[in-house]
């Protein structure tokens, strides 16, 4: 087995002077907004489209002497964009989890992140010892700046630890703080826990740093319990890793009507070196190996029974960290994702890589591209032969094939239904066609050093829409709006953020009409408010989360 650890592949270079940073990373306390401002309508927004779009990301790296240095790390910023009767505001508010008030309390920044180590002035040389002993769960903060997602009609800030934080939708504080661990024997989880139809049930994924006990999936019913929402989770399917002293790095799932959907990939947390980082000091980063040689290994677990369908996919080597879909047809899992090469990716989002690449007159080809990939998975191989394609989805070129000499192993290949031009991350469909068929994918560059824009994705005709942003901005994640009563897929809006990245150049929230993909309306800030680059979010219409 050949790896190699992402340390050695690639060190941050020093981070340039604040002055020369994109401005989406220069945000402080003063950018902390404790009322909503009214942006500048161009375009008509439509009088139907009534509720919030909230956001969530890094957006503060820089504290005292110190700053992040890689595009996780920074402290979560929460965005509310509210819309009503044709009329957008806009509230921007720094998370006040305990991590940032530690941080500003001393001026400096303080604990362990992914690129990053900054020791805690108040723990003893024998408390960092005793450590060693009783290691704590890696970068357990309560920072949790990666999604907001809504569970019943309450809002839940989350990263990819068990700390979750419930949100005032008001002014976007912390109302409350939850730990899974209480409930759960997880040490890292999932940012992206998906939901039943029904909205009864959440579905998380979280990762236990033992290999036998290494993938577990989630089941958290829907509870009236005011005091703890997440009290009744249960793990319903556990799954031991592949390897004995690594365990797969995982950011996201899928889910079908019957279910889980996980991706075991070579981008490895090693458990003997994740035991001992707090003791080193080491950034989590240092515990990442790739086995470099090594293929994906699709996993699908029965939601009800958390039985493991006894057929083994394995796909050439690659690096996922965004599910857009999976669903079940004519006895076959269908999955859709944005595929990486591999999965230097996430050693090149160091910000001074970042800050390389969204220079144009540089053209810096730093940072990895995403490419459209669908793999298909029978369900059976019964009468399977030998080098015999599985796969009977029309016109799909995904291949599953029996691997020689074995019974229950199949060899998978994507189908790469878009060209390879169109280079994207952050997918995203229409909500209501979670775990179930969908035609439809959006996506964007992000931080991408290519043309920026974001796309639709037409998997039925393999058709591609976009929009086209400047190089002044960065386009984020494209959240589709239904209208109300519509039946077709793409009946709505899409909202993106698209943030500025100079000075005096304002950020504005564009809205898409779905169908031809064409801007309909902007809601732009002032100039003078920075605005921090988010991941991920969602949009609600409920009257008891939304603010007009």
């Amino acid at each position: 087995m050949s790896e190699y650890t992402d340390n050695t592949d690639k060190m941050p270079g020093p981070l340039p002077p604040k002055d020369e940073l994109p401005l989406f990373m220069t945000l402080d306390e003063k950018n902390h907004m404790e009322k909503p401002v009214e942006p500048v309508i161009t375009g008509d927004v439509p009088n139907w489209l009534t509720g919030s779009l909230y956001r969530n990301g890094s957006g503060i790296y820089h504290m005292g002497n110190d700053s992040w240095n890689h595009l996780f790390d920074g402290f979560a910023v929460i965005h509310r964009w509210t819309v009503h009767d044709g009329k957008v505001t806009f509230q921007q508010s720094i998370l006040d989890s305990d991590h940032y008030k530690k941080c500003v309390k001393h001026n400096r920044l303080i604990g362990q992140n992914f690129g990053a180590y900054f020791p805690d002035p108040c723990k003893s040389v024998f408390s960092k010892f005793f450590s060693y002993f009783i290691p704590q769960p890696p970068g357990k903060s309560d920072n949790t700046g990666v999604n907001v997602v809504e569970f019943g009609d309450r809002l839940f800030a989350m990263t990819e630890t068990p700390s979750i934080n419930e949100l005032t939708p008001e002014s976007l504080n912390v109302k409350e703080k939850y730990e899974l661990t209480n409930a759960l024997t997880v040490h890292m989880g999932t940012a992206h826990p998906l939901k039943s139809l029904d909205g009864k049930y959440m579905y998380y994924y979280g990762t236990h740093m033992n290999a036998r006990q290494a993938y577990n999936f989630v089941s958290i019913p829907l509870s009236n319990d005011a005091s703890n929402p997440f009290a009744g989770a249960k793990v319903v399917g556990r799954i031991p890793s592949r390897w004995k002293m690594n365990i797969s790095y995982t950011h996201s799932f899928g889910i079908t009507e019957n279910y889980f959907v996980h991706l075991e990939q070579p981008m490895t947390l090693n458990l003997p070196k994740m035991a001992t980082l707090s003791v080193r000091g080491s950034a989590i980063s240092e515990a990442i190996i790739c086995h470099e040689n090594e293929p994906m290994h699709f996993i699908l677990v029965h939601k009800e029974t958390g039985e493991k369908v006894p057929i083994k996919y394995f796909a050439p080597h690659g690096f996922v960290f965004h599910f857009a879909n999976c669903y079940e047809e004519n006895g076959q899992v269908i999955a859709d994702m944005a595929l990486f090469d591999n999965g230097k990716v996430i050693k090149s989002a160091y910000l001074d890589s970042i800050v390389k690449c969204l220079d144009p007159s540089k053209k810096a080809e730093v940072l990895p591209d995403a490419v459209f990939a669908r793999f298909v998975m029978p369900l059976s191989v019964k009468d399977a032969k030998e080098d015999v394609n599985l796969v009977t989805v029309p016109g799909s070129s995904a291949t599953a094939k029996l691997r020689k000499g074995t019974t229950d192993t199949l060899d998978i290949t994507a189908d790469f239904l878009f060209d390879a031009s169109y280079n994207f991350e952050l997918p995203r469909i229409n909500d209501d066609y979670t775990g179930r068929k969908h035609r439809y994918v959006y996506g964007g560059t992000a931080l991408s050093c290519g043309v920026r824009r974001l796309m639709k994705f037409d998997c039925e005709t393999k058709e591609v829409k976009d929009w086209i942003s400047d190089d002044d901005h960065c386009p984020g994640e494209c959240i589709f709006a239904p209208r109300p009563g519509a039946t077709a897929e793409d009946d709505g809006v899409i909202m993106c953020p698209v943030i500025s990245q100079k000075a005096n150049v304002p950020s504005f929230l564009v809205m898409l009409d779905a169908a031809s993909f064409k801007e309909i309306a902007r809601a732009t800030v002032p100039a003078d408010q920075k605005v921090s680059f988010t991941f991920h979010g969602f949009f609600s219409n409920k009257k008891s989360v939304h603010v007009p």
